[in-house]
């Protein structure tokens, strides 16, 4: 990206803050027959100094699957290419030659390339997927770093100081006909599933100006620079489906989330580097994202428009320099329509 391009780089930022009851998103491991909810520490003030919290958390890499999932069919939809792995949802994203001559014979050709620029170029015209949640090719050692970042899905802190987190197992059982048991008893179980409930934080970024941004090719490609409107069109559009339908995590079949959006702030930013907005795990993060977006207007040129949403009450008083809906998909509609804006001029 040239030098312009980076003083014009845009970008977008958002925290939720989510109400989630009965969840199992994220199994981490089975014990037996217990299937246990994925856990992280957190740090959390305690009697004057600090101390470490396991909660039920959602990891990044979930978090990411599930958009790839929804980028994937999205773009295709849109008529983008997408590679038969990323409509199957799986992404190995190329790998190695191996896999490579195994599962993505589409770009087989790639292997005969030897310039850097020339085997970029050919896989990222290959998968829009690839050029906004990056890959790795080993074998050539060329990689593309995602353009989309999220962070684990912990629960805000006031809720875990509160006691609002929780995991339980819940019982289940594998029914097996009498036929059946007479000859292997085993067959019909017990078993337990752990839920979680909280109030998550769910933080996502995503570098807008660098999709359909080739890293290794010193002059752009006008093939692949003429799809970009519709190739940020497709990543926007894949985060408000994550967001909005909380889509996101595994075992939805049987434990499909009890969810609500409770509060959002997302950022639009355009200038040098990214503006990041303040994580939701606090209940001040709108009003401190906001008070953040002015300093860094006037100490370093970055130009950042908000958009929120707030039922659980957090903002007290006006804040001039945010724009406020009354549900959370208006915030975010309102926010992709402004960055398709910035794309466009």
């Amino acid at each position: 990206m040239s030098a312009m391009g980076y003083r014009d780089a845009v970008n977008l930022s958002l925290s939720a803050r989510i109400l989630v009851n009965a969840e199992a998103l994220n199994m981490a491991e089975t014990v037996g027959n217990v299937s246990r909810h994925r856990r992280a520490p957190i740090v959390v003030e305690s009697g004057g100094g600090y101390s470490v919290v396991y909660v039920p958390a959602v990891s990044g890499e979930s978090l990411a699957h599930s958009y790839q999932r929804l980028l994937a069919t999205i773009a295709d939809s849109m008529g983008l290419p997408v590679t038969e792995m990323d409509r199957r949802g799986f992404f190995l994203k190329f790998s190695d030659n191996n896999v490579i001559n195994a599962v993505y014979k589409e770009v087989s050709d790639v292997i005969k390339l030897d310039k850097p620029c020339d085997v970029e170029a050919r896989l990222l015209k290959a998968s829009c997927v690839a050029d906004v949640a990056g890959f790795l090719y080993t074998d050539k050692m060329i990689k593309r770093t995602s353009r989309v970042k999220f962070s684990y899905m912990v629960p805000a802190v006031d809720a875990v100081i509160k006691g609002a987190t929780a995991t339980y197992p819940q019982i289940h059982v594998r029914y097996a006909p009498p036929e059946l048991l007479m000859e292997r008893p085993e067959a019909q179980a017990i078993y337990y599933v752990e839920s979680g409930s909280s109030i998550y934080v769910l933080t996502v970024g995503l570098d807008v100006s660098s999709i359909s941004e080739l890293e290794y090719c010193q002059d752009s490609d006008k093939e692949f620079k003429g799809q970009k409107p519709k190739r940020v069109e497709a990543a926007l559009k894949a985060l408000i489906g994550m967001v909005d339908g909380l889509m996101l995590g595994a075992k939805r079949s049987r434990y499909g989330p009890v969810w609500e959006v409770k509060s959002i702030i997302v950022a639009v930013s355009k200038g040098p580097i990214p503006f990041e907005v303040s994580p939701g795990t606090h209940r001040g993060y709108i009003e401190e994202t906001a008070r953040r977006a002015k300093t860094v207007k006037d100490i370093i040129g970055v130009n950042v428009e908000l958009y929120a949403f707030d039922r659980e009450g957090l903002v007290k008083g006006s804040l001039d320099n945010v724009k406020f809906y009354n549900t959370h998909s208006e915030a975010l509609a309102e926010a992709v329509k402004k960055v398709l804006e910035l794309i466009k001029t």
